[in-house]
């Protein structure tokens, strides 16, 4: 297993170290867990016939091609994503990289660990040869593109997708899915 720690502005005297790296398969269950309380709370916002599919692949944690990464402090999954190196189910340019399904235990927000979890992929896909990073966020997730804007991503409009369609369900209004781009 590949994991390594992190320092996300804490010192070892007063906290915690944060551990970043792949998941095994008995983190599973937790990350399960975690994502489903993190998603849980966009069920008001979503068509209430897309979402359930919405949620099945966020936890779709054996996605072809896909790394599951995990957060641990303390020995708790505190924190997850799936970076998807070649094979995502969406059309996105040669040398892309993709990441999705970033969650952090709601009680752990604002403390660095999505901001780690996504240093972790970017390292993983530069060293994979990736020349971008890709995600899509909904509009509703204004704390998201907050760290994604903080981090260097930039929208790309032309890559923008509907959820719902992508899915192969028809709703309207459409669930609009925002594209986002960090160059490598």
């Amino acid at each position: 297993m590949d994991r390594k720690p992190v320092d996300y502005g804490r010192s070892s005297v007063t906290g915690p170290a944060l551990v970043v790296g792949e998941a095994d398969d008995a983190q599973h269950p937790d990350i399960a867990r975690l994502l489903r309380a993190a998603y849980s709370g966009y069920a008001p916002v979503v068509a209430a016939e897309v979402f359930p599919t919405y949620l099945a692949d966020v936890l779709d944690l054996a996605a072809e091609g896909a790394t599951v990464l995990v957060a641990v402090e303390d020995g708790e999954v505190v924190g997850t994503a799936r970076l998807h190196l070649r094979g995502a189910d969406v059309d996105l340019p040669a040398g892309a990289a993709y990441v999705r399904g970033v969650a952090v235990h709601p009680g752990r927000l604002g403390g660095g660990i999505a901001r780690a979890l996504m240093a972790d992929c970017a390292d993983r896909a530069r060293a994979a040869g990736a020349t971008g990073m890709y995600l899509h966020t909904a509009p509703f997730m204004a704390r998201a593109i907050r760290l994604y804007e903080s981090l260097g991503y930039r929208r790309i409009p032309e890559h923008d997708t509907d959820s719902a369609a992508h899915y192969g369900l028809a709703v309207d209004p459409p669930l609009r899915a925002l594209a986002y781009r960090l160059d490598l």
